[in-house]
């Protein structure tokens, strides 16, 4: 037997090992195949079909691409290639794909259908539209262009509309998946959270394998105020996934809401031990060392959260206000002011910035942050205050005046202003008497 012999062999038993389900003895015998004969696209295209099935989607793309790069005008590659892409971000890539395709057979609705979906991620919605309108030229039911044309809406914030076409993807197929997902995100931006928690339950039912769907689900009952169905949730989500980060994250986060800092601990652990970069992770860690007295554990989680590139605004402050509490002004700046360059209008970041800057003695820039917060949010009592305390301490106390009158008229039984009112109106009173002995 050649070894051409042979590679024909593994490629038709990695077939029946494909149609048996069992994808990683199908994935080595196709890989055997192609190292005897790696100019054969078909099989680099099977490789991509197999990988796809486990939803390895980068791996399925390197396939498709060595099958592209042998027939550029395969449309079925192509088609394979886009949707790939797609699922896998590579947008533009994606949308190259269903453009060669439109320019080999334009009567092709499968070359419009993901374009919606690539256009909307883009933010591109009145181009999404229009393929969405393109593509029923050809095929006038499709059940994904509906799917992916309420996905484009639900990013609009236009939901109503965004619920008619998800309900007419599922009368069209009612078992299209990621259809009723997509309904409960719409429900859970309408507030709507029982109707969306029925329509995640549903998702569930036919896909129980869903790990993004458990996680979504688990993420609306802590909202719901549920918290244990939520934990249920996320180790159903470990059962399935037992190195999935987020899960052991959200069970942390939950733990350390009900007290149980060791067991938190252990999920933030477990977190980072399955993606060393996880946004929140160290900060959380902190935390715990913190409330357990332990300042040098604590700093030096704070100082690998500070490290990480890929933290969220929120994350930012929450850091910033840890390290405060640490007596890390410099530190604390560097986390509100990164905080600050994802969103400039974030006015809790601003004005915690200001304190910062006030601790450490910068009172003008301090001064000048605090303003900036009221600018974002002009009815920032908080914000306020502390500008009428910082103009207490330069003794410019007509302004210190002003600022404080506009918080006690938005908070009026406020005890802490009350107090600084007391407080600046005594000030004010010692230095009329002062003025009054100097008189001769």
């Amino acid at each position: 037997m050649t070894n051409w012999d042979e590679a024909e062999q593994r490629v038709e038993k990695a077939h029946e090992l494909y149609e048996r389900g069992r994808w990683e003895e199908a994935l080595s015998e196709l890989r055997a195949a192609i190292a005897i004969n790696p100019y054969n696209g078909s099989w680099h295209f099977n490789l991509g079909l197999t990988y796809e099935m486990m939803e390895r989607f980068e791996e399925a793309i390197a396939a498709y691409r060595h099958a592209r790069d042998m027939d550029p005008d395969d449309i079925e590659v192509l088609n394979h290639l886009g949707v790939n892409c797609a699922m896998a971000g590579h947008l533009d890539e994606s949308i190259k794909c269903f453009e060669k395709m439109e320019q080999l057979d334009a009567s092709l609705e499968p070359a419009y259908c993901y374009r919606i979906f690539c256009h909307a991620e883009k933010g591109d919605h009145d181009k999404a539209e229009e393929l969405f309108y393109l593509a029923r030229q050809y095929k006038e039911h499709c059940p994904v262009c509906y799917k992916h044309m309420g996905h484009s809406l639900m990013l609009r914030g236009q939901y109503d509309r965004a619920l008619w076409c998800l309900q007419k993807a599922l009368q069209l197929e009612p078992g299209q998946p990621d259809v009723h997902s997509r309904i409960a995100e719409v429900y859970w931006a309408k507030n709507m959270l029982p109707e969306a928690r029925q329509h995640f339950l549903e998702e569930i039912r036919s896909n129980p394998g869903d790990v993004d769907t458990l996680l979504d689900l688990g993420e609306l009952l802590v909202e719901m105020g549920q918290p244990a169905a939520a934990a249920e949730k996320f180790r159903q989500t470990l059962e399935l996934s037992p190195d999935e980060p987020v899960a052991h994250f959200r069970l942390g986060h939950l733990m350390l809401m009900d007290g149980n800092l060791p067991g938190a601990l252990q999920e933030f652990r477990s977190t980072l031990r399955n993606d060393a970069h996880f946004p929140g992770a160290h900060l959380m860690m902190a935390i715990i060392y913190q409330r357990q007295g332990q300042q040098s554990e604590a700093l030096y989680h704070a100082n690998c959260e500070l490290a990480q590139s890929l933290a969220d605004e929120a994350t930012l402050v929450d850091l910033g206000n840890l390290l405060m509490d640490l007596h890390q002004l410099t530190s604390a700046e560097q986390a509100y002011q990164r905080a600050l360059v994802l969103n400039p209008q974030n006015a809790v970041a601003r004005h915690s910035l200001a304190v910062t800057l006030f601790f450490a003695n910068r009172t003008e820039e301090g001064i000048e942050q605090c303003r900036l917060a009221l600018r974002a949010q002009p009815k920032y009592v908080l914000a306020m205050y502390n500008l009428a305390l910082a103009y207490m301490t330069k003794r410019d106390y007509i302004r210190a005046r002003y600022w404080l009158g506009e918080a006690i008229s938005i908070s009026p039984e406020d005890p802490q202003l009350r107090q600084l009112q007391s407080r600046l109106k005594l000030v004010l009173f010692w230095n009329r008497l002062k003025r009054f002995i100097r008189v001769p």
